[in-house]
């Protein structure tokens, strides 16, 4: 899940993550749900997917016909992701703190059976958004970070200009909060509604809650792409280019693309570059090099600066190198001469 790489989560620019964090996550070990909590938390987790699906979905319609965003748009598009917002919020409280911890004070300390009565007669009272919220920045509750927060409090601020007081934007300002939203989907709505471990990649995740349709449409749209640069640039250094995407989402530290889950397949292999003294980042086929006619020799790319080069691997010990290095100086080996040969 997103969070699960997390871990290796960069500090913020400033110095900090959330209050009392370095930039990573601290919440406890997730406590296990009874029966009804997630039957109750998957519904939640699932209607917070609906109405995000739903926001991006107008996105990626208008601009495939070219269109551009507008203030109807863009005011449908942010009243849906509160409601996400809102609903993903919960669902990390439920999985923390079970279905009482999202509701009103008197009911809090009722038994499970007395909330499944109150749950089939529809008296149950969820208690306000803003008290969930702060619940979680407080207690380190989630794998927000502080900048996270920050970004919450200033989408609900757009909200505000834009539902309650129908403010009016400019063409370029509509752009810009139409990647803003994007920014905020990532970075905020996806790692709340990731929370949950469950073995898959992002985008494996990704691709069961959208649908593959979706999500393809959605790994295109350039918002998005640019999101997800971001995202991937604050959970991993160094960020190389993907070879199964062309975008700048791979992680080498983890050996995944953040964007279309792109993994290094069996026969391939790195070695360092030449050209910008990159370790272990020109990649190429170590199955076919040896292929005859090739004479020891492939295409291979850097990911860091994606300079095309050749990959000589020595047929008698094994060992690789960017054959611009054969140029530059040193002592490598070559189709007739095996350096490390006794």
């Amino acid at each position: 899940m997103f969070e699960d790489r997390r871990y290796a989560a960069k500090a913020d620019e400033d110095g900090g993550g959330r209050d009392g964090c370095d930039g990573i996550a601290t919440y406890d070990t997730i406590r296990l749900m009874t029966d009804f909590e997630s039957k109750i938390y998957e519904a939640v987790s699932d209607n917070s997917f609906l109405f995000l699906k739903e926001s991006l979905g107008r996105l990626l319609e208008r601009d495939a016909e070219f269109k551009l965003i507008d203030n109807q748009l863009l005011t449908l598009t942010c009243a849906e992701l509160q409601i996400a917002l809102e609903l993903a919020v919960r669902s990390v409280v439920i999985r923390r703190l079970g279905i009482a911890g999202v509701l009103k004070d008197n009911q809090k300390k009722l038994g499970e059976e007395e909330i499944i009565e109150h749950y089939k007669r529809k008296t149950l009272k969820v208690e306000d958004f803003e008290k969930l919220k702060n619940y979680l920045k407080k207690n380190n509750e989630t794998s927000l970070l502080k900048q996270e927060f920050l970004e919450i409090e200033r989408f609900q601020q757009y909200r505000n200009k834009i539902v309650h007081f129908a403010c009016e934007f400019s063409e370029e300002e509509l752009s810009s909060l139409r990647n803003d939203i994007l920014y905020y989907v990532v970075h905020v709505i996806l790692v709340l509604l990731s929370e949950e471990t469950t073995g898959e990649t992002p985008t494996e995740y990704l691709q069961r809650k959208l649908g593959d349709d979706f999500y393809k449409k959605l790994k295109k749209y350039r918002p998005y792409i640019r999101a997800m640069e971001h995202y991937a640039d604050r959970m991993t250094s160094p960020v190389w280019t993907c070879i199964g995407c062309s975008q700048r989402t791979y992680s080498p530290e983890f050996d995944y693309c953040y964007i279309c889950g792109y993994e290094t397949l069996t026969g391939y292999k790195r070695v360092d570059c030449a050209s910008c003294g990159t370790k272990n980042s020109v990649i190429y086929d170590h199955l076919d090099i040896h292929n005859e006619g090739n004479h020891h020799t492939i295409n291979g790319m850097c990911l860091n600066c994606d300079e095309k080069t050749e990959v000589f691997e020595c047929p008698e010990c094994g060992v690789a190198h960017d054959v611009l290095l054969d140029y530059i100086g040193g002592d490598y080996c070559c189709e007739e001469h095996c350096v490390n040969k006794d």
